[in-house]
């Protein structure tokens, strides 16, 4: 007879592995997203992605019942990054070209894309302009870049960003005020008045 204890382990991955293809499903594409913009490097990003989920499955049983899973598995990424920043620090991403490569520029596109368009016109303009948009959060400062794309495309407020990033909430604010105002600089041709640039949900969704 097994003892008690081993099958109330069993009993808690069987619980959880429903729970964790759920999540899965839900957020795989907004974490593949939120790696993109961190690493600007494709291989690097599926790393990433990869090794947030193996985090997120093995500590799930005692992570289920939070309020915010979402900002719980986003903080997962965001340590798995910094410690690959403390790894690598010399051959960091600011010390890389800007642009990203062609394959990268290709599946952030992909992970971007909300409603699909049938118009071929209207298809080429949108993926133009998501190009534009994505080269220009490429060109953010790293710091401005984390806090922008996860309030702006992951959808978290300023409050949730300064848990998940470790950062007080008014450097939080800091820095996306100054991404806003570098964007707005940078993509002035689609927006002439010079408003706040917009995520629009057909155009930046995750």
């Amino acid at each position: 007879m097994q003892p008690e204890s081993s099958g109330g382990t069993r009993g808690a991955e069987l619980t959880a592995q429903p729970v964790f293809d759920e999540l899965y499903d839900k957020y795989k594409d907004a974490v593949f997203s939120f790696a993109c913009y961190l690493t600007r490097n494709l291989g690097e990003a599926e790393d990433l992605f990869q090794d947030a989920w193996l985090r997120v499955v093995k500590h799930l049983p005692e992570k289920v019942e939070m309020k915010s899973i979402k900002a719980w598995i986003f903080t997962i990424v965001t340590n798995l990054y910094r410690d690959e920043l403390r790894k690598k620090r010399v051959r960091r991403l600011f010390l890389f070209p800007k642009a990203g490569t062609p394959d990268l520029e290709e599946a952030k596109v992909s992970a971007l894309v909300g409603e699909s368009v049938s118009d071929p016109a209207e298809i080429a303009n949108q993926a133009q302009i998501k190009r534009e948009i994505t080269r220009a959060i490429d060109r953010l400062p790293e710091r401005q870049r984390r806090v922008f794309v996860l309030k702006e495309i992951a959808g978290f407020p300023q409050a949730e960003i300064s848990d998940i990033l470790g950062t007080p909430i008014g450097t939080v604010k800091s820095l996306i005020h100054r991404a806003v105002k570098r964007l707005q600089k940078e993509l002035s041709s689609y927006n002439p008045k010079g408003e706040r640039p917009k995520c629009d949900a057909k155009i930046l969704s995750v």
